[in-house]
This record gives C-alpha cells, structure tokens and sequence, in this order.
C-alpha cells in the first residue's frame, strides 16, 4: 500500500466528508492548471480540520490548504502530502445587527450580496473579487472601494503547532495586499468576525452594482485565470506598468497575458504551471528594465513554484 493510501484510509476513519487520492489540482483551480496531490480532504465539520492538521503534525506528513482556488498557481507535478479543502466545513456566514461571522470556506460573492441586502456597509469594497472568504482574508483582498481588512475585528486558526488561537485586528498587521496570515503559510483561518456599518441599502446595491459592470467591462472573465497577478507597486497600477513595457499578448504555450486587462494571465488552452510561472518572470523582467519598478506577486505560487520564482528573481528582488 502506498503512503497516500494508508493515509487515506487513516483519514477516512476519523473525518465526516470525503478523502480523495491523487486528486488532480486543475479540476479545483481557477486557471484549471496543476498536478495531482496525494491526499485531498473536504472536511464536513471544523473540528475536522483541527484533527487533520494535528494528524499531520503527529506524523510529519506535509499539509497545505486550499480555498476556491482562485488566486493561485499549482505545480504541474502536483503536491506532496495533505490538502485541506475549507468548504463544506467553514462555508457558513451569521449575521447578529451590524456583526458577521463569517467562515473561511464561504464565498466573497455571498457575503457582499448578504450585506448589501441588510443594509450594511465595509465589504463592498470585495464586489467582483472571486474566491473565498479564507482568501480574502490572508490577502486583504480589495478593490478601488476598500479592502476587507478594515473590518475584521478577529480571527480564529490553526497554528503550526496544531493549537487554535483567536488573534485581534492589531495582530493581524494588515496593510495593501498583506497580513501577518500571509506570512504563516502553516496557519489555517477558520473564521473571522467582521464589524460593518448601516447604510442606505439601495445606495449600497448601486455601489455593488457599478462594481461589478466595471469588472465584466475591463477583465477577461471568459477565460480560466486566476485575477490580478501583480501586486500594485507604490504610486503606480501594475497593469499599466506591464502594458508600458509591451507585453500585452504576449504568450507562452498557452498562456497569455491578456489584452483586456495586462495585469491578468489567462489559459487559453492547455496552459501549464510552467508556461505562467514563465510568462511572470519574463513580464517582471520586462517592467524592470522599463521602469526600474521590481512587480511582486499577488498570486499565491504553491509548493514548488515558490522557490522556483524566488531562484529566478533573487537577483533583483
């Protein structure tokens, strides 16, 4: 029996939900790109994941966690070890007057549309951001209209060690596309309260309303893609500093950067890891030489990608 197996079968005997084995990471990622990894849990309960992550740490098997997929790039080798799925476990949103609590395996979609039709104000600002609430929140993803770190006031996780802490919105340390979470990448969020604002409820639909035709106007929805891939330098919008240094277009096997929107790669067919992972290097290199501006990434790179883009760019990093 290979050790995915016998894991699986460890995992199947002390979980609610489901445990795959070499399930392949296309078919959970928004750019329908990656390999298979060993063992895939979707846990039906939070106490779930806390075992999980325990029985990992008790036997030294590596454990990564997933979302909606939708900012990430997989390894087309696939991963090693454990990965958690936060739905159906933490999908869960609660609202109480102007307080929510909100699970991390909730959709960024459900809870701005559950706001708005309360009448509360402090997450519009996510209309159109795809995924999760998780990934919201490691990211402190955000629009032009605001980002969803201005309104947590906790969160609860899964530390390295397995234990579950509870930590408040000064020890989160957010600030534009970053937090304290995303620098744990062994820390599993599994819900956060936010504090939001009454408002007028017709003005907020129309702020969400304008949102979200903005997006369908200017980003290339069509297409597998897993949103912005940059991080906007200071001062400056990374999809017109890539369209600056002219590369709108430009592919690498089925990758392409888009001509809708410069600061998107899309899949337009059979794109793999390694096409992207090259297609950003060459567009970071590209904007340095213009601009003298080093672009970061936005995009969470798994596994092995990690230190592929850290060996490619150490020079100018």
């Amino acid at each position: 029996m290979t050790g995915a197996a016998r894991w699986s079968e460890e995992l199947r005997s002390m979980v609610g939900g489901s445990v795959k084995v070499n399930e392949p990471l296309r078919d959970h990622t928004t750019l329908q790109i990656g390999g298979p990894v060993d063992v895939m849990v979707f846990p039906a309960r939070p106490d779930d994941l806390v075992r999980v992550v325990r029985w990992c740490l008790d036997r030294r098997v590596p454990y990564s966690f997933l979302g909606f997929g939708s900012n990430v790039l997989a390894p087309d080798e696939g991963l090693e070890g454990v990965l958690l799925r936060t739905k159906p476990a933490l999908d869960f949103i609660r609202f109480e007057g102007t307080r929510v609590v909100v699970g991390t395996g909730a959709s960024v979609a459900r809870l701005v549309a559950q706001a708005a039709a309360r009448g509360l104000e402090g997450v519009e600002g996510l209309a159109g951001v795809p995924g999760s609430v998780g990934g919201a929140l490691v990211m402190n993803a955000g629009t032009r209209m605001g980002e969803i770190g201005r309104s947590v006031v906790w969160v609860d996780l899964i530390d390295e060690a397995g234990r579950t802490r509870r930590l408040e919105a000064p020890e989160l340390e957010y600030a534009y596309r970053s937090s304290r979470l995303q620098r744990e990448p062994r820390w599993l969020v599994l819900q956060a309260e936010l504090r939001l604002v009454p408002g007028d409820p017709s003005a907020i639909r129309r702020r969400v309303d304008e949102a979200l035709q903005y997006r369908n106007r200017t980003q290339p929805l069509h297409l597998p893609s897993a949103g912005s891939v940059f991080k906007n330098p200071p001062g400056h919008a990374a999809g017109r500093l890539i369209e600056e240094a002219g590369c709108k277009g430009l592919r690498r096997g089925g990758a392409q950067v888009s001509e809708q929107h410069a600061n998107w790669i899309v899949n337009t067919g059979g794109a793999t890891a390694e096409d992207v992972l090259g297609l950003m290097i060459e567009v970071r290199q590209r904007v340095l030489q213009r601009s003298g501006i080093a672009l970061e990434p936005e995009i969470r790179l798994l596994g092995p990608l990690r230190e592929r883009w850290r060996r490619a760019t150490a020079a100018t990093a």
